[in-house]
């Protein structure tokens, strides 16, 4: 056997040995054998948009893929807004931002992280509100600069 026709040979076999190697794993890692992330629940960003009730209350008229596939569209959801960043004018002129400047019958845009699989229980805890209808500055941190 002439030494071209012997490394040809060699090569194929390698070729062969290298998937089979690769598809043998213990399945500690990320391969084929892994746990690809199940039972894991990653948070995801939800985005309600709706009319806002008074008290964290939204009635969601739409959101999105999250809000769409948890159920929430169509629902009244209530938030905890006590952390959440808050873009709205200060329309009861107190000289500070807070909740009570976001008017009942407002149209709202409130972000929340939740987990992906199922959101939990309510109160949610809002990340960001925006008030359509009363904008703020866009500074949405409750001070007074």
């Amino acid at each position: 056997m002439n030494p071209r026709r012997s490394a040809l040979i060699a090569l194929g076999i390698g070729a062969f040995a290298i998937p089979a190697t690769a598809a043998a794993n213990n399945g500690h890692g990320h391969g084929p054998s892994g746990n690809h992330g199940h039972g894991h629940n990653p948070t995801v960003m939800y985005v309600f948009k709706g009319s806002y009730g008074g008290g964290g209350l939204v009635s969601v008229d739409h959101g999105n893929g999250a809000v769409k596939k948890a159920g929430l569209v169509g629902q009244d959801v209530q938030f905890d807004l006590s952390s959440a960043k808050l873009d709205v004018a200060d329309t009861n002129i107190d000289g500070s931002i807070t909740a009570d400047d976001v008017v009942a019958g407002d149209q709202v845009l409130v972000q929340a992280r939740l987990p992906k699989q199922d959101p939990g229980t309510q109160p949610f805890a809002a990340k960001h509100l925006v008030d359509q209808t009363n904008p703020g500055d866009g500074a949405g941190d409750g001070s007074d600069d």
